[in-house]
């Protein structure tokens, strides 16, 4: 081979690798462009997912207040309203429609109650309604406010899209974010999307594109051309290992970055637990607690008499040592609860269990006049539950049923039943007591609310989760002879099942 033809060779493979390593760069380049874009686009698509659900509990907020009053306090209305748009610059009107008015009537005179009224008339119950406006750079929200299960008004809410999709951090060069309506076709001329996605909200169905001016091949600079001309004698094999190694290290670094997102929100999340979690201790824990004071006054009175037997204390001692061990384990079940460890499930006789907390229930004298008996079918329906929170909810049922006949004028029973149905366990608790009006109904289960003065309204939300936690069902209604019954359905555990087929 002569010298020409060598060089001529080794002229034409450095030309070659050095198109393969400009080829390699813009590879890589367009890569990590993508992998950029995609990470922008997914942290601004939580971003505006949050904030769609800021509207919603703002549209939630101004409907209470609404309903606060008939006729509507528009007053406080305007200055709850002047407040959310100081704080929330990207919410540009609110609104409040009379629908009952002939045309309907804006009362703060933000937007269009024509527009506002079609909307409304179109929502089912309290959801919510979105549509475009201003050519689609806002938003309207539309959603009824029930007085009376009726929507004498409705609430609008004008969000400027631009705002709403602003990222807080900058995108990357060349990047355009653009949100619309899911149903709507992308604006014409739009460069095809490098991001997609619908933003996570029931009520505002909204899809986010990215897109990219960004070259599609980008050209490596001319200090890079030199050095990778230098470096091309040395071998691609080299080059190729060290571009591998840059990958990894940029993978690494992504998935650390995930990592250390997903331990902060699971600390956001652990840190907003903490109020339910105190709420929940103070509910549970005041049933026991004020059953050992009472019977340590009991105790108490029991010494001042003259010629007391000591013997006689022993059943106050016993309600009270019963009592405390009972919160202790109470507590140690909503800490379990709440570190989402397992419970502590065991084989329990729904029946055998029933009869327990009615003697719990008893173990104080009744007020007069009423009675609380235990029915059963005959049956022994086993389920597979943890004891003490299945015993903690039949107790607040039983409990809810004393307070309900209280205030009975006539007779005063509460009723708590066992059966099995088919596959299923069934306790329910009935009283005598005035019922549920349709509004208590309506919300029985929704934390925090309740109809007692001295309620924290968390009892039945932890029941209900509770029952469910095990695979059963729980709920309350309005009994057809008086009164409220409020029944539960579990299943039953494969020892019950294989019994009842071997009998």
């Amino acid at each position: 081979m002569t010298g020409r033809r060598r060089r001529s060779i080794i002229l034409l493979s450095g030309i070659a690798v050095l198109g393969l390593v400009c080829v390699l760069y813009s590879l890589l380049q367009r890569r990590q462009a993508a992998a950029e874009l995609a990470s922008a686009g997914q942290t601004l698509h939580r971003l505006i997912s949050q904030r769609a659900d800021q509207h919603d509990a703002h549209l939630t907020s101004l409907s209470a207040l609404v309903q606060a009053a008939d006729p509507a306090p528009i007053a406080t209305v305007e200055q709850v309203a002047a407040s959310i748009t100081r704080f929330y610059p990207r919410i540009v009107g609110i609104d409040v429609i009379d629908l009952a008015a002939t045309p309907p009537a804006s009362l703060l005179d933000a937007s269009d109650p024509a527009i506002v009224a079609a909307e409304a008339a179109q929502a089912s119950g309290a959801s919510v309604r979105t549509r475009a406006i201003d050519d689609g750079s806002k938003l309207l929200l539309v959603k009824r406010a029930l007085t009376d299960g009726v929507g004498h008004y409705a609430i609008a809410l004008i969000v400027d899209i631009a705002r709403l999709s602003a990222s807080d951090v900058a995108l990357p060069e060349g990047a355009t974010a653009t949100l619309r309506l899911a149903s709507e076709p992308p604006p014409a001329g739009n460069k095809a999307s490098a991001f997609s996605a619908e933003i996570a909200s029931r009520t505002q169905p909204l899809r986010l594109d990215l897109a990219s001016t960004a070259p599609r091949w980008p050209v490596p600079p001319l200090g890079f051309l030199l050095l990778a001309a230098l470096l091309t004698a040395l071998g691609g094999v080299l080059i190729e290992r060290l571009l591998d190694a840059r990958s990894k290290a940029n993978d690494a670094a992504r998935k650390a970055a995930l990592a250390a997102q997903d331990a902060r929100l699971a600390h956001a999340g652990r840190v907003n637990a903490m109020g339910e979690l105190a709420s929940g201790i103070a509910h549970e824990l005041t049933q026991p607690l004020t059953a050992i004071l009472s019977h340590a006054q009991a105790g108490q009175r029991l010494v001042q008499r003259p010629g007391m037997e000591p013997a006689t204390l022993a059943p106050a001692l016993d309600a009270i040592a019963r009592n405390a061990k009972r919160a202790g384990e109470i507590l140690g079940r909503l800490r379990a609860w709440i570190s989402k460890s397992e419970p502590d499930l065991e084989i329990v006789d729904l029946a055998e269990l029933a009869r327990e907390v009615a003697h719990l229930l008893t173990t104080g004298a009744l007020p007069d006049g009423t009675s609380l008996k235990v029915e059963s079918d005959g049956s022994r329906p086993l389920v597979r539950a943890d004891r003490v929170q299945l015993e903690q909810v039949v107790f607040n049922l039983g409990r809810n049923a004393l307070d309900a006949v209280a205030e009975a004028k006539s007779e005063r029973i509460v009723t708590i039943a066992v059966a099995m149905q088919g596959a299923e366990a069934l306790l329910s608790v009935a009283d005598t007591g005035p019922g549920l009006s349709s509004e208590a109904e309506a919300r029985l289960f929704e934390p925090f609310f309740t109809t007692k003065p001295e309620g924290l309204g968390l009892g039945l939300a932890l029941c209900n989760r509770l029952i469910e936690r095990f695979g059963g069902t729980l709920e309350g209604r309005n009994a057809a002879v008086g009164g409220a019954v409020f029944s539960f359905h579990l299943p039953l555990a494969a020892e019950a099942i294989r019994r009842e087929a071997a009998e």
